[in-house]
């Protein structure tokens, strides 16, 4: 098998895995993992982002039960609705893989003032009359792009890990727990450990041609 090839199926390989063994992750792991996170592209080379590494047994409880009350908040108010059905366990995936996670990781980023737009400023024009690089919110893709090589490192060490929405349910309580202040704010939150069992098996993906359009000239093999 080719670089290539073995890479696209390394690729194919990860999962979110939601389960955890009830073991600790070396620090050196850690590291690389959250090494790797760092290797990402960032708009202007600004590296806009922040990772908190929750290790301590105490700490982490406290994000898995502030997500937990959170989503039973939640709970009780959609109850009562008509999706009641739709939500019922749904809830549970916010809150139970952080409380069986080894490591907590809390991906942070921070909007930087745009400097396109203080240039146009400076020279009597209105920035709202330009669609500007920053429409691309390019921090936040940064740092989508820095989690990304995390799941893969992790995925290379053998670990489990899922990035997940839901835990911003808490981000107020999260965030005072991390000693994240603005212009800092948590982007979601990942839980980390070594597997329980085996990895899930493949979500369904939409096929490739399905969602890649080729514009190239007529006759190109």
């Amino acid at each position: 098998m080719s670089d290539g090839a073995a890479m696209a199926a390394f690729l194919a390989s990860r999962r979110s895995v939601r389960q955890f063994a009830p073991a600790p992750i070396d620090r050196a792991v850690l590291e690389r993992v959250l090494t790797a996170a760092t290797t990402a592209p960032s708009s202007t080379n600004r590296q806009p982002w922040r990772f908190t590494v929750v290790t301590a047994a105490l700490a982490r409880d406290a994000i898995a039960r502030a997500v937990r009350r959170r989503t039973e908040a939640l709970d009780a108010v959609i109850a009562g609705g008509a999706h009641a059905a739709e939500w019922r366990g749904y809830g549970d995936f916010f809150w139970q893989p952080l409380a069986g996670a080894a490591a907590i990781v809390v991906p942070a980023t921070r909007v930087h003032a745009d400097a396109i737009a203080g240039f146009l400023r400076s020279a009597g024009a209105d920035p709202a009359s330009f669609t500007l690089p920053s429409a691309m919110q390019p921090e936040l893709c940064a740092l989508a792009g820095a989690v990304m090589c995390l799941l893969l490192q992790a995925h290379a060490e053998g670990l489990g890990a899922v990035w997940m929405a839901g835990p911003t349910v808490a981000q107020m309580e999260i965030e005072a727990i991390c000693e994240l202040a603005p212009p800092w704010r948590m982007v979601g939150a990942i839980a980390l450990g070594h597997p329980a069992g085996p990895l899930p098996p493949a979500p369904p993906r939409r096929a490739a041609e399905q969602v890649i359009r080729w514009i190239e000239d007529e006759g190109q093999p």
